[in-house]
């Protein structure tokens, strides 16, 4: 089963390893051409009609059309808008073609008046892309091909007017013998059988690999894009916990990556001795302390009125902090006082050592980052530096923590219950003093806006990772902490072309 969204993902993914949409499109129309041909056999005497809206699920019609003239079938399409306005790359391409075949007729945009008479028809108006009630022209096709009594009506990847995730349908939609889905099953096609029909998945060659390990995909449809209504405090308030007399940077990259990945507010707690240093790191962050040299059990209380005034999402605990006495029984402390709140959390660095493998349980709201030392000191175990073996591991680690674990390697895994991923981003260069507080940075603005720990860690190790690949492979600099906080932005937003770049995946122009 799968969801709009992560279908999503998964096409993107799939680009970002060198698979064009057009080469699914080809392999998703030929699917339903063969599903027509097996249900109904091919004749000079049957016409059909394809339905073909202006998206990628027109496309999957277009192509199609031309599998099946190639057939036998006498072809015909009903666009329901211009060429001009047709708004997939792919689907104008796909166009192009059968507009220079002449075995298919392209009837006026609009016009139902070539849905009556056909035997066969193939509904590739909407997809996955309904949005509310239909209009017309869609809705005028809709209507005219339900009142048409033809031998086979074939919808692809859902009925025009369902929604493939919940099942719902505004006013009308269209009413297939047989739905073609792409790739996986969509839950809203299992609530209206009277609709949906006869359901086929069609495997149209989406790698597995799309969803194993974390891509372009997932920063593009698991981290949205803030509304145009945007105000202060919706990308996220991260506040950040740690630092000491002996690393005084450290929660200051974490909190620079926060803003960087798009948090709006950042709030940096340190020991008061060292708050003028951290201060004048930048300008953006806001440095709050706790009174002495470093933290202690006594600074839970200071720490969490602050956790009540500012009113942070997601707390980062532990970047700098030292392996001192007093601030290891203050993380201990306020580790309980976290989880007794059920505060969604990023543990990183000294605060993993008083994790306790077995007795401490973080209630499914913390994402713990450790490298394998840290994983070795955590649970006893050592990996056997093959993320095949290891992620068995790093599973079991989540399930008896009961938090998303982020193992830091040359292939990050990431695990959250039977749930895993792998993250195949970054470079040796990124072993040097300050990456994993950047990572750790940029999980917490991801958590703060999504509140979704497993997908936040995910989506973090990739991104760092990205970063650090896009510095080295592209402009051929180290990449250093403060270079990578520099360069997320322009990551984030344009990750694909980011990706496709600095791993030089080409693809053919679309003229």
């Amino acid at each position: 089963m799968i969801t709009t969204r992560e279908m999503r993902i998964l096409e993107v993914n799939s680009v970002g390893l060198g698979i064009p949409t057009r080469m699914l499109m080809e392999a998703a129309g030929k699917s339903v051409a063969d599903l027509v041909a097996l249900k109904v056999k091919p004749s000079r005497d049957l016409r059909v009609a394809i339905l073909v809206g202006k998206g990628g699920n027109g496309g999957d019609g277009l192509v199609a059309a031309r599998y099946l003239a190639s057939y036998g079938y006498i072809v015909e399409v009903i666009p329901s808008h211009s060429p001009r306005e047709l708004e997939h790359p792919d689907t104008k391409y796909n166009m192009d073609i059968v507009a220079r075949l002449p075995s298919i007729t392209i009837h006026n945009p609009g016009d139902p008046e070539p849905i009556n008479g056909a035997s066969i028809i193939v509904d590739a108006l909407l997809g996955t892309g309904v949005k509310g009630v239909l209009r017309d022209p869609i809705k005028r096709l809709v209507e005219a091909s339900n009142g048409v009594n033809a031998i086979l009506k074939v919808a692809i990847d859902t009925p025009t007017g369902l929604d493939p995730d919940t099942g719902e349908v505004h006013g009308v939609a269209f009413k297939a013998d047989v739905t073609v889905t792409m790739h996986d099953l969509k839950p809203g096609l299992l609530k209206r059988p009277e609709l949906v029909g006869e359901i086929v998945v069609a495997n149209i060659g989406i790698p597995i690999e799309a969803k194993l390990y974390v891509g372009p995909g997932d920063v593009i449809y698991g981290r949205p894009v803030k509304p145009p209504t945007a105000h202060k405090g919706m990308g996220g308030k991260v506040m950040v916990v740690g630092g000491s007399k002996y690393y005084t940077g450290a929660p200051a990259l974490v909190g620079e990556a926060a803003l960087a990945s798009g948090a709006d507010l950042a709030f940096i707690v340190v020991p008061e001795a060292i708050k003028p240093v951290v201060s004048g790191y930048s300008e953006e962050l806001i440095v709050l302390g706790v009174p002495g040299n470093s933290f202690s059990a006594g600074s839970v209380e200071l720490v969490s009125k602050y956790y009540e005034l500012f009113k942070p999402h997601v707390i980062v605990f532990g970047n700098g902090l030292s392996r001192e006495p007093e601030p290891m029984e203050f993380a201990e402390k306020f580790i309980e006082w976290a989880v007794a709140r059920k505060t969604p959390l990023v543990i990183d660095a000294d605060a993993l050592r008083t994790l306790r493998y077995g007795v401490t349980k973080l209630s499914w709201r913390a994402v713990i980052t450790p490298h394998r030392g840290e994983f070795k000191a955590l649970t006893g175990v050592e990996l056997a530096e093959n993320p095949y073996v290891d992620y068995r591991y790093v599973v079991d680690a989540s399930k008896v923590l009961e938090s998303t674990v982020l193992l830091k390697a040359p292939i990050d895994i990431i695990a959250h219950g039977d749930e895993y991923r792998f993250n195949r981003t970054g470079n040796p260069g990124m072993t040097v003093g300050g990456t994993g507080d950047v990572l750790a940075g940029i999980v917490g603005a991801v958590y703060a806006y999504t509140g979704d720990p497993y997908m936040s860690a995910s989506i973090a190790a990739y991104l760092n990772g990205l970063a650090g690949d896009y510095l080295l492979r592209v402009f051929g600099e180290n990449p250093l902490p403060t270079k990578i906080v520099n360069i997320l932005p322009r990551v984030i937003n344009e990750v694909l072309e980011v990706h496709l770049r600095t791993y030089n995946i080409t693809f053919k122009s679309n003229d």
